[in-house]
């Protein structure tokens, strides 16, 4: 399997992850909890990166459960260990593996992925291998977003035209940025009965992480929004963003909305 993942391999992109993590945490946890997922579980997390939403997880399962979290970029997992170390999660493992080759001793309860699925090129058939590694009865569930979404109430121009650079860029690298809208027929198609779908959003102010993590998002993809000349970097302007950002915010007194978070889950057979 060939790295597939738009954003970058670097200490900004894990970062910004980091960022991503904090500002969704409780909405992902909820939609975790309304799948299904519930201590004592045995949960295998793909394309965990970082280790956010194994460590996310390992809060819901509890000291009785466990989170084995995968990813194919090394570097990145040796973050994900660090960190859940120093939290003193003693029930999350990881492991590097190519998703579509991966191999388990054991079948899981539950398997779960956030925003991952938008950078397989093929989804429906990674999810449906990625299945034979839950037991019958067990639970499969992905979080992907509807990045579209993505605005400000009243909505502002340097927001505006920003998301749709990003927008551009995401989908130019290959990824499909509103994965989300399509999450439930990905699950479908790999053959699994859809149990449920419910989304969630993040919201914040001026004075909010937003402006940070929108400018984070910009900074990452802009080598490709650049190549596809969809922006140029004098245009972009990237490291000024950010306050330029806070203070359109502030200015229109604007809500700054994240992506939509999509999740959707269902039963192993």
């Amino acid at each position: 399997m060939t790295d597939e993942y738009v954003m970058g391999r670097n200490t900004a992109e894990t970062e910004r992850l980091r960022v991503q993590g904090a500002i969704f945490a409780e909405h992902s946890a909820h939609l975790f909890r309304l799948a299904g997922i519930a201590p004592g579980m045995r949960v295998l997390d793909v394309g965990c990166g970082a280790g956010d939403v194994s460590r996310l997880l390992s809060g819901i399962v509890g000291p009785a459960g466990s989170v084995l979290g995968v990813d194919v970029d090394a570097a990145v997992l040796d973050v994900a260990a660090t960190r859940a170390d120093e939290a003193g999660l003693s029930n999350v493992s990881f492991m590097q593996a190519d998703l579509r080759e991966l191999r388990l001793d054991e079948r899981v309860d539950a398997l779960a992925g956030r925003l991952i699925l938008m950078h397989l090129p093929e989804p429906a058939e990674t999810v449906r291998a990625l299945s034979h590694h839950v037991r019958p009865g067990g639970m499969v569930t992905f979080q992907e977003c509807v990045l579209s979404r993505c605005r400000s109430v009243p909505p502002t121009p340097l927001l505006t035209k920003t998301a749709q650079w990003v927008f551009e860029a995401v989908r130019s690298g290959g990824a499909d940025p509103d994965t989300g809208d399509r999450v439930s027929s990905i699950l479908t198609a790999a053959g699994l009965p859809v149990r449920g779908i419910a989304a969630a959003g993040a919201g914040g102010l001026a004075d909010s992480a937003m402006p940070g993590y929108f400018a984070a998002t910009a900074r990452s993809v802009l080598p490709l929004a650049v190549a596809h000349g969809l922006v140029s970097e004098a245009e972009a302007a990237i490291d000024d963003l950010e306050g330029r950002l806070a203070e359109e915010f502030r200015a229109a007194e604007a809500t700054a909305w994240t992506a939509d978070l999509v999740a959707a889950w269902a039963e192993v057979a």
